[in-house]
Order: C-alpha cells, then sequence, then structure tokens
C-alpha cells in the first residue's frame, strides 16, 4: 500500500502519534490519518495536493529544488574543515567564511548547527527575513517572501536549561544524508518528550501545592525511576525555571482573556502563616507570616471562572498605600483596565477597605459574607448558657478520645474554638450519642460527669435555634459548588435564617427563646445594611432563582427598580447592543416564539417591558446556575441579561468559604509555609489552570 502523502508533512513519533513540521503540534494518529488530514485543515495556506512542495521545519516552500538542496548540502560540508577525537566531533571551524561551528555527535551520524547565528535567531523569536535567496550553485534559484508561509515554532523547549545542556528550537541546515536527518529526528523528538514530561512535573507540583524540593526525596526518585528509567529528573532550580516560563506563558493568556471582558470582579484578603501551623491563634498571629491573596472572578461565556493572580508576602510593617501599590502593580501586570473592576471582596480589615477605596474610589467594596456568619456565630458560643455546656462536653469527648474506644471513635470530634461552627458539630454529635457513649464509660471511674437529662434537653433546644446558622454555613461550604459562593446568595441565606428564627415555637425553653431573640437582633442589624449595599441587591435582582424576593425593606425594591429603568433609559439612548448567548440553530426561533407567547399569556397589561416582565414571572429552579436560566431569559431580557453578567460572578466571600468555617485555613497556611517565597507565586497561579490550560 503506497504511504500517504500527508505524510510530508509530519515526523512519526511512535505508533501512536506524530510531530507537525509546520508548527510542531504533536497529534494522535490512532493507526490512521484521519487526525493528520483535520488537523493541516488549521493550515490553509498548505496545499496538501502539491507534489512539488518541501517542507523545512516551521517552513513550507512552494517551489523548491530537492536536487538543488541537496547540491547547497555538498557545497556547505565543503567549507568545513572537521576535528575529530576518539570518534567524537568537538569542532569545526569554516574555512571560507571563518565562522567556527558547535557539533553534535551521536555515534557516526554528525549534525552541524551554526551556533552564532542560531542563538541571535532565538533572541529575535526566529524572526525571518523578508526575502530569502537558495544558495544553488549557480544562483539561479530564488525564493521570496510570497513563496515561504512561516509558522510559529512550539515554545516547549526554546532556551530551556535542561540537565546541563540548552536546548534551542533552531532552523536545521540542509542534512548530507538520510543517517544525519534519522539522528536530528531522535534527537528533536527527544527534546520534545523531555519537554512534555517536564510539564508533568510541574503539573503535579503545582496542582497540589508541593514546594520544589519534594523532587530531591530519595522517595519520589525511586517511584519516578519506577514508572520510567530513562526520565532524568530536572533540578530545583531548573523546574522551578520551567515553572516561572509557564507563569509568563499563561499571563500572556490571562492579559487576553482580560481584554475581551466587560466586567471583572477581584475578591482580596490578608492570610497568616505559622510556624505551628495554627494561623488563628491570637498568641501567635503577632509573629505569623502575612500574605496578600488576590483572586479574580470573571465570566468566560455562562462559566463562573476563578483565577489567583498573585500571593505577596508582606513586610512585618506595611500600610494601605502598600498594599494598593501591589495591586496596582498586578492589574497592570494583567493589564486589568481598572474601569471594569465591578467591586472588591474583602474580609472585616479597615486596611483592606481604605486600599480599595483609594485604587478604585469610594463605593466599591463588598464585606465577605461568610465572615459575617462567622461572627455571628462567634457572638453564640461566647454566651454564658451554651459556653457551659459546651465546656463540660468538651471534657467528656476529651476524655472519651483518650480511652481509645475504636466502636464510636470516628464520630466523636473535638471542636477547634477558633472555629464557632465545629463546637455546634461538637455539641450535635454528642447529643445523637449520648446514651451509647453513657453505656461505653460506665466502668470508666475517673470519666468526667455526663451532661444530665435536664441539660441535655436544654441542648436540644439550643441546637434547634442554631440549625438554621449552621445550615447556611454548610450550604455555602457545599464541595458540589465553586470554591467561591456567588453573591446573589447573601441576601436570599440571611433572609431565610431570619424569617426560620421568627417561626413560633410551642413549650420552647428559656434559654432557647432568648439566643433566638438574640440571633435575630443581630441578624437584621447585619441585613439591613446587606441590603443597602448596590453589590448584593444587585445580585440578588437579576439572579432568576431569587429576583426581588429575599428583601425586607419594599422602599429599598422600589429604589433599585427605579434605577434599573434609569440605566435601561440611558442603555437605550446611547444605542448601546446587548449581547445574547442564542445558539444559531433552527431552535432559537422557537424559543423567541414560545417566549413572545408566554409572555403575552400569562402577563398582565401593565408588564409592558422587560424589567416588569421580569420580575412579574415566578422565579425558577433553584438547583440550575443563573447564567445557565438567562440563556433562555435572554431572549425577552436582553437589558437584564447585559446587566446581569457584571453581578453575577461578584463571590460571596473572600476566601473559599471551606477556609473560614473550617481548619481548611489552617491546613493552607501550613502548606504555604513550604513554599519560598520566590516559588510561591507562580505555583498558586498556575495551579488554578485546567488541565486544558496545561495543555496535558
Amino acid at each position: 500500500m503506497a504511504r500517504s502523502k500527508i505524510w510530508k508533512y509530519y515526523e512519526k513519533l511512535d505508533n501512536n502519534c506524530a510531530q507537525c513540521q509546520l508548527c510542531e503540534k504533536i497529534i494522535k494518529t490512532s493507526g490512521n490519518t484521519s487526525n493528520l488530514m483535520k488537523h493541516m485543515k488549521t493550515h490553509p495556506q498548505v496545499d496538501v495536493n502539491d507534489t512539488e512542495s518541501v517542507v523545512i521545519r516551521g517552513i513550507y516552500k512552494r517551489e523548491a529544488d530537492a536536487v538543488t538542496a541537496k547540491k547547497r548540502s555538498k557545497k556547505l560540508s565543503s567549507h568545513l574543515h572537521i576535528k575529530q577525537e576518539d570518534g567524537q566531533i568537538i569542532k569545526a571551524e569554516n574555512v571560507d567564511i571563518g565562522e567556527q561551528c558547535e557539533y553534535d555527535s551521536f555515534g557516526d551520524s554528525r549534525v552541524a548547527v551554526a551556533v552564532d547565528s542560531a542563538k541571535e535567531m532565538v533572541e529575535d523569536n526566529l524572526s525571518w527575513p523578508a526575502e530569502v535567496e537558495s544558495e544553488s550553485l549557480d544562483g539561479q534559484a530564488t525564493v521570496i517572501a510570497d513563496d515561504i508561509i512561516e509558522f510559529e515554532p512550539s515554545l516547549m523547549g526554546d532556551g530551556e536549561q535542561c540537565e546541563g545542556e540548552t536546548l534551542y528550537q533552531l532552523e536545521e541546515l540542509p542534512l548530507a544524508n538520510l543517517e544525519e536527518v534519522e539522528t536530528y529526528t531522535t534527537k528533536n523528538r527527544q527534546n520534545v518528550q523531555k519537554n512534555l514530561e517536564n510539564d508533568q512535573l510541574a503539573y503535579f507540583v503545582c496542582r497540589d501545592k508541593h514546594p520544589l524540593e519534594i523532587i530531591q526525596g530519595d522517595g519520589f526518585k525511586q517511584l519516578m525511576h519506577a514508572f520510567c528509567p530513562i526520565y532524568r529528573l530536572p533540578t530545583v532550580e531548573q523546574l522551578s525555571v520551567h515553572i516561572n516560563k509557564l507563569a509568563q506563558r499563561q499571563t500572556a493568556v490571562l492579559r487576553q482573556r482580560f481584554a475581551n471582558l466587560s466586567t471583572i470582579a477581584l475578591s482580596c484578603a490578608i492570610c497568616s502563616t505559622t510556624t505551628n501551623g495554627n494561623s488563628n491563634s491570637k498568641a501567635t498571629r503577632l509573629d505569623a507570616q502575612q500574605q496578600l491573596e488576590l483572586v479574580a472572578h470573571f465570566y468566560e461565556g455562562d462559566n463562573w471562572r476563578s483565577r489567583t493572580l498573585i500571593v505577596q508576602s508582606l513586610p512585618v510593617h506595611y500600610n494601605a498605600g502598600n498594599i494598593v501599590e501591589w495591586l496596582d502593580r498586578t492589574c497592570n501586570r494583567f493589564d486589568i483596565d481598572k474601569s471594569k473592576i465591578v467591586c472588591v471582596v474583602t474580609k472585616n480589615s479597615r486596611l483592606l477597605e481604605n486600599a480599595v477605596a483609594a485604587l478604585l474610589g469610594a463605593g466599591r467594596h463588598l464585606p465577605c459574607f461568610g465572615e459575617i456568619l462567622e461572627s455571628v456565630f462567634e457572638m453564640v458560643v461566647q454566651r454564658h448558657e451554651f459556653a457551659s455546656l459546651c465546656e463540660k462536653v468538651r471534657r467528656y469527648v476529651l476524655f472519651y478520645l483518650s480511652t481509645g474506644v475504636p466502636s464510636m471513635q470516628l464520630q466523636l470530634e473535638l471542636d477547634e474554638k477558633q472555629h464557632p461552627i465545629t463546637t455546634y458539630e461538637m455539641l450535635e454529635r454528642y447529643v445523637q450519642l449520648a446514651p451509647q457513649l453513657d453505656k461505653l464509660l460506665r466502668s470508666q471511674l475517673d470519666a468526667p460527669p455526663s451532661l444530665t437529662p435536664i441539660e441535655l434537653e436544654i441542648c436540644h433546644h439550643l441546637l434547634a435555634v442554631l440549625k438554621p446558622l449552621a445550615n447556611a454555613a454548610r450550604e455555602l461550604c457545599r464541595p458540589d459548588t465553586s470554591s467561591y459562593p456567588s453573591a446573589s446568595k447573601a441576601l436570599p441565606i440571611a433572609y431565610t435564617i431570619i424569617n426560620e428564627l421568627k417561626q413560633s415555637r410551642s413549650s420552647e425553653h428559656k434559654y432557647a427563646y432568648e439566643l433566638r431573640l438574640f440571633l435575630v437582633r443581630q441578624l437584621e442589624e447585619r441585613f439591613e445594611t446587606m441590603e443597602k449595599n448596590i453589590f448584593l441587591a444587585m445580585a440578588s435582582l437579576l439572579d432568576p432563582r431569587f429576583r426581588n424576593m429575599p428583601f425586607q425593606s419594599s422602599a429599598l425594591v422600589a429604589k433599585y427598580m427605579t434605577q434599573l429603568y434609569d440605566q435601561m433609559q440611558h442603555h437605550e439612548e446611547i444605542g448601546m447592543e446587548t449581547a445574547c448567548t442564542a445558539e444559531d440553530d433552527f431552535w432559537t426561533a422557537y424559543k423567541a416564539l414560545s417566549h413572545e407567547k408566554h409572555k403575552h399569556s400569562t402577563v398582565t397589561s401593565d408588564c409592558d417591558d422587560e424589567i416588569a416582565t421580569y420580575f412579574c414571572n415566578n422565579i425558577s429552579s433553584l438547583q440550575v446556575e443563573p447564567m445557565l436560566l438567562w440563556k433562555d431569559l435572554a431572549q425577552i431580557h436582553p437589558f437584564l441579561y447585559s446587566l446581569a453578567k457584571k453581578y453575577l460572578h461578584i463571590p460571596a466571600t473572600a476566601t473559599p468559604p471551606v477556609r473560614i468555617f473550617t481548619s481548611a485555613e489552617a491546613e493552607v497556611a501550613i502548606q504555604r509555609e513550604k513554599l519560598r517565597d520566590e516559588q510561591m507565586n507562580n505555583i498558586l497561579f498556575m495551579a488554578d489552570c485546567t488541565k486544558e490550560e496545561w495543555q496535558l
């Protein structure tokens, strides 16, 4: 069977993959040429049926002469004086030109590389002249710029240091024989494979946030040797350079993405690391290493993305001016237009609030909703009637865990005082298992006293009061959702908690009644402030799952509705085009007709505009992401859809809620403490990249 003509444009690496000689992308073959043909369509300049074309790596020559190229190779060889010692070619001098060249020797094969000119080409990003003359013997053949199609070379391996030798992606000179072609192909394939393996190693380090020194461990070396004996691990410095190179490439990608965005939201927090890993301990907080963490939140199509931009170690003494400088520098690094930043979410820090005001102006700050709930929980734990019961249970649980009784040990955990919700969970588990615990420890004479039946009943009532608050925290920490909950959930969650607490209960204990009134008062004070925040309000109003439902003040709702009408009028006056994600298929027209029919059949005559229509309809399913709902609603609410994309990517918390309510913050602190400052930012930046962005 004749060999397919497509192979002229590829180098076969093995039975399952081949490398395109034009762009150096590796394509899976799967035993046939279908993928190769499909990839070649990405190079529309190439005519696959052109039998007279010649391919040299990175260049497609339409009118080249193979015989002329061979003569050129012989002519070049006649100008080289080669010095050989013990079968290894050391160097050569160009007798006619006087230009010193270096050689690589692999057995009997030799590859000539013009080092000085090649390095110069690498530094110039392989820029080619407008006109290239071929060195034929008769000097007749000339290939002009119109006959050459350039392709961007692969970035992998350009100037990368690898095991003591410099790898350059160079344009090869014409080779004298097939043995040299085979040798060059083998070496190039090895270099590509080496970079792919280093990418996999970098992914392992960054994704799991390991220190680079992990590759120096004997166990890791043995593991790598067992899986791939021929793979030579890079040094820590070489891997650091490789990750830095990947980070620079990804930074350029993000710049382009941010340039195409209309709005973006940021979250900013100051985190602590300590030598003992207890980042929340007040005794060690002053000695902790402070770090500034900045994360960007935005929509890519209908998908919400969060990307860590910087994790900056702070000096011992810093102020709001220093933070403004670091934030401004980060915005410049990623070409983030400050006018596109909707708001910045921070924890309760006057320093950060002042920095945001100085960077973006007043009214662009949003408080962390998770921290608001945590502060209410902390106030509950400090109340005397609750604290005394928890202290008694804490001593009992500590003794039980020390006995080593295996039956229910995994179901009981000691609380962490810096995370009040864990105190609630400890008390909840104890109340559930109290009868079994008493039976197990009845024979233990030194066991601390357990709760009395009256105290158990009080605990039942107190836990019932706190259950809505605990469920809200768990909802924010749900593992099946994004690590950052949407700000549109803040008002509905707070509204639901308050209304649950206001429900009357029969035969409620006095302590539980007092606790319930205390919680309602504290939450209503905070809810009033939250309702007045334009970002939280607009996010809830523009979320089809909530709309105007989670508001207590009707006057505020009327105010926000007026603002929406004013914005829509301004929008219509300037004639701004609104985007729509409707797909160009047959069902697009059907959706438009169905929405129009539904509007006329279910909405009263007063609802004659898209804002009124939107708020007259019922709330949408709570189980669907809001932007997926907007794909259908955008047909009849184009203005509100464009506004929804501005507010729905705002996060409700400054850090992932699991780091607020659980010990995950301490685990993050311990993890980051192992990373060196010069490596930490690149590792954490690349940790957020998807596999597609890693190109693995």
